[in-house]
């Protein structure tokens, strides 16, 4: 069985030291400090965990350190995306292991290409454990699976629960999803995170953003749903420009939350293994600005007494 997670599900960043080694007291002071700020579940290791520059051992280290840290006080969806189905097998053995709620896979990107070899892919992963899974559609520029191969999924593999939809547009697919497999489907949105009130008003179960903003996504979640939209609406608002600068490319995106970690004190270092992407003096200062634009924001009252929503 699985219980559907509702509100913030939020993917767990990857801390390095400056050895490049993994940081694993940082890691356990993100997912506190994510608890504290409202999160609803946690999935790792993902595309902003750094997932593709991961070794298999430390991808395990950190769904054990999460699974620990956690003590099943959210759910924990578990990262087992890879291109080959043995290791995808092997990652969802891993999430049984430690006890996790579901596991989640991306489609590979070349078999956006061959259609025809997705039910198989997916058939053969599932079919190693009875954990519930969840599907990554994922392709930045594209629209994903065609809505009657969904259906063929969702008809031959059983413990399918859910998808984690990234496409564009992801609107209209999260509504055309919902009316094809129903209520109690699982769908989220994650890299459309500019586009949340959409996703609320057409009734996404949860949003997968990172971990470094919890605080506020939390409570524009909260502020919807106790039917103030309008709050919700001129507090997501007034988080609009760190989105627009974070959503220009995925490297920009890991880096700036890692700057906003290091700035809030959770984590020692901005390390990532993500290439191709370096700060120079003007990224730099519309990064600090808009870094300090959130910690204002964090705690401001809107923020605050969403907490009694």
């Amino acid at each position: 069985m699985f219980t559907k997670p509702r509100g913030i599900v939020s993917v767990v960043q990857t801390p390095f030291a400056e050895n490049d080694q993994l940081d694993l007291a940082s890691l356990a002071r993100l997912i506190e400090d994510a608890l504290d700020s409202g999160v609803n579940g946690f999935l790792a290791p993902a595309v902003a965990s750094e997932i593709a520059y991961l070794s298999d051992a430390e991808r395990a280290r950190i769904v054990e350190q999460i699974a620990m840290t956690n003590a099943r006080r959210v759910p924990f969806i578990v990262g087992a995306s890879a291109n080959e189905i043995a290791m995808c097998q092997q990652h969802a053995r891993l999430a049984e292991r430690v006890g996790a709620d579901a596991y989640l896979v991306a489609v590979p990107n070349d078999l956006y290409a061959r259609p025809d070899q997705i039910v198989p892919f997916f058939q053969a992963i599932a079919s190693a454990n009875a954990l519930p899974l969840i599907i990554q559609d994922l392709e930045w520029n594209g629209p994903g699976l065609p809505l009657d191969l969904i259906a063929q999924l969702r008809a031959e593999i059983p413990t399918l629960a859910g998808l984690k939809i990234e496409t564009i547009p992801a609107g209209p697919k999260y509504s055309a999803v919902r009316a094809l497999l129903g209520d109690d489907f699982f769908i989220s949105g994650g890299w459309a995170i500019p586009q949340m009130i959409e996703a609320l008003d057409r009734g996404v179960d949860a949003m997968i953003p990172e971990s470094a903003m919890v605080r506020v996504y939390a409570a524009i979640d909260r502020l919807y749903h106790a039917g103030n939209r309008a709050d919700a609406l001129t507090l997501f608002r007034k988080l609009l420009p760190v989105l627009a600068f974070t959503n220009q490319e995925i490297g920009t995106s890991i880096a700036f939350f890692k700057r906003l970690l290091v700035r809030r004190g959770i984590f020692v270092s901005e390390r990532m293994r993500h290439p191709g992407f370096a700060w120079d003096a003007h990224n730099a200062r519309i990064a600090d600005e808009l870094i300090e634009l959130y910690v204002a924001l964090r705690e401001s009252a809107i923020v605050t007494a969403s907490k009694w929503s």
